[in-house]
């Protein structure tokens, strides 16, 4: 992956944070199991590596079909599975939307059997593609080292607790969240704001 430990360290430093008291092993478990995997959902994409995967769908009897994943880098086989039996599709017939997850048929028959080029069915198409990035687009990893601080800055905050903090007549709400409320929340924020050119309505599995 991309995002270091020490980029989360590098970027809070910046704002006179000294986040090395938080392991990097530490930083690199959340990006791996927390970030990351929440970023694929919501974007349908694959951060670190193109991937291969052969998915099964239901044809809707129209000429789109949305793929779970994206952007697609090629389709490898299109096929029916009809009683038991494969049928390939032709895949000069099919156009790929990359960045939006879409194949779009350039013919509404496929010759071969006459049918609808996605037939409605129930799991009835088989799609074999490769997906995601060779290289995480900047924005992207951007957005991944703002929401890898604010998961540090949580756990740092988790050791100041919440409240409020007086001294000499003067007083500072923590908030909710801990010391670091609304940095927080801002980082969060500015990620989403980021990632939302790649969000869809559609969450991947």
């Amino acid at each position: 992956m991309a995002v270091l430990a020490t980029d989360i360290y590098a970027y809070l430093e910046d704002f006179g944070i000294d986040a090395t008291v938080i392991s990097e092993a530490w930083i690199n478990a959340r990006r791996d199991n927390f970030v990351i995997p929440w970023v694929e959902r919501k974007t349908r994409m694959s951060l670190s590596e193109l991937t291969q995967t052969t998915e099964y769908y239901s044809g809707n009897g129209k000429n789109l079909l949305v793929l779970n994943r994206r952007p697609i880098v090629s389709v490898d086989a299109i096929s029916y599975v009809l009683g038991g039996l494969t049928n390939l599709l032709n895949l000069d017939n099919i156009e790929v939307i990359s960045a939006e997850g879409i194949l779009k048929a350039k013919r509404n028959y496929e010759e071969a059997y006459y049918l609808p080029i996605f037939a409605k069915g129930d799991y009835n198409i088989k799609v074999t593609y490769t997906y995601g990035f060779a290289t995480i687009p900047d924005d992207m990893k951007e957005a991944v080292i703002y929401l890898c601080a604010e998961v540090t800055l949580g756990q740092i905050a988790n050791r100041t607790g919440g409240g409020d903090v007086s001294t000499d007549g003067c007083s500072r709400s923590f908030g909710d969240r801990g010391r670091y409320t609304v940095m927080r929340n801002d980082l969060t924020r500015q990620a989403m704001a980021l990632l939302s050119k790649y969000m869809t309505m559609v969450t991947g599995g």
